[in-house]
């Protein structure tokens, strides 16, 4: 093997691995990915939700091949992996003027959080890459093994659409906090209209860590839609432990109302969760996107809200 080759090989399956993996982080969780389509160019909620298997399946097409090393009939893996980086870089230099520089663009899911100017020199370094595959990379490939790349890319882009079947947004059953029955009800409408929704534990050390950045951000921001669900637990000892709550956390300046254990339990189950604190963007009760504490940013917030 002769010492190009042996470069253009590696480089090669560098570059797949990159797009393999910006597959995967898509996928972590898929949701995510549908409301960043969804929220920066503006899909609606169906069509995001085909666009994300699609785009995840294609690049996991991708890069099988390029780590391979199989460029397929006239080299038509490494085009269109640059075709694909020169689409994704548009959209990124788009969401740069529209919303700067401070936010996720998504092209590496929640899993590592990119910005916009930092995903477009990634995307140089392999665009850089691939136009050396094209002109350097050899033609080894046999007749046959060009022939079915191409198949072999349609089948692996139908894969997401498969493991991950596509399902309509959940509604969080929100109605029931405002039952005529319950002692305590939401101090606001949240069925209708944008909300950063939180059920949390007072007792929760997490919970308390989210609460003290969204205080803060709330507080750079009034007009923030910040609401705090809040597990009951015993009624003896409430007082105190919210009193100690704030005194940590200065989250006074969330409005909230506290919600009976069973009907706290069921809320966090319909939500997907396991655990708390539980972080939800919704809009007219549906769950648009669920973030944790470290996901927090003011400025996507404001960017959703516009």
């Amino acid at each position: 093997m002769n010492k190009r080759k042996v470069i253009t090989s590696l480089l090669s399956v560098a570059i797949g691995v990159v797009f393999l993996f910006s597959a995967w982080t898509k996928t972590q969780p898929i949701q995510y990915f549908e409301f960043i389509l969804t929220d920066q160019l503006h899909l609606s909620h169906a069509l995001a939700r085909m666009a994300a298997r699609f785009f995840i399946g294609l690049e996991a097409g991708i890069g099988l091949l390029l780590v391979c090393c199989i460029p397929g009939v006239r080299r038509w893996v490494p085009k269109l992996a640059l075709a694909l980086l020169v689409l994704f870089s548009a959209h990124l230099v788009y969401l740069l003027l529209v919303q700067g520089n401070d936010v996720n663009c998504g092209c590496m899911g929640s899993v590592a959080p990119m910005s916009p100017a930092l995903s477009l020199l990634k995307n140089l370094g392999m665009g850089i890459g691939l136009g050396c595959l094209l002109r350097y990379q050899p033609q080894s490939d046999t007749r046959l093994l060009q022939i079915v790349t191409l198949p072999f890319a349609l089948l692996i882009t139908l894969v997401p659409f498969i493991v991950f079947p596509a399902s309509a947004p959940v509604q969080l059953p929100l109605s029931k906090m405002y039952a005529a029955e319950n002692a305590e009800k939401p101090v606001m409408e949240l069925r209708q209209g944008k909300h950063v929704f939180c059920l949390i534990s007072l007792s929760c050390t997490h919970c308390r860590d989210a609460a003290s950045k969204i205080s803060a951000m709330k507080r750079e921001n009034p007009e923030l839609p910040f609401y705090f669900a809040i597990a009951a637990g015993s009624d003896s000892t409430r007082t105190e432990r919210y009193a100690d709550f704030l005194n940590e956390t200065n989250a006074d300046n969330i409005p909230h109302h506290f919600v009976p254990s069973l009907e706290f339990v069921q809320m966090v189950q319909a939500s997907g969760s396991d655990g708390v604190p539980v972080i939800l963007w919704l809009q007219d009760s549906t769950i648009l996107r669920k973030v944790t504490p470290s996901e927090l940013n003011r400025k996507e917030i404001e960017n959703w809200l516009k």
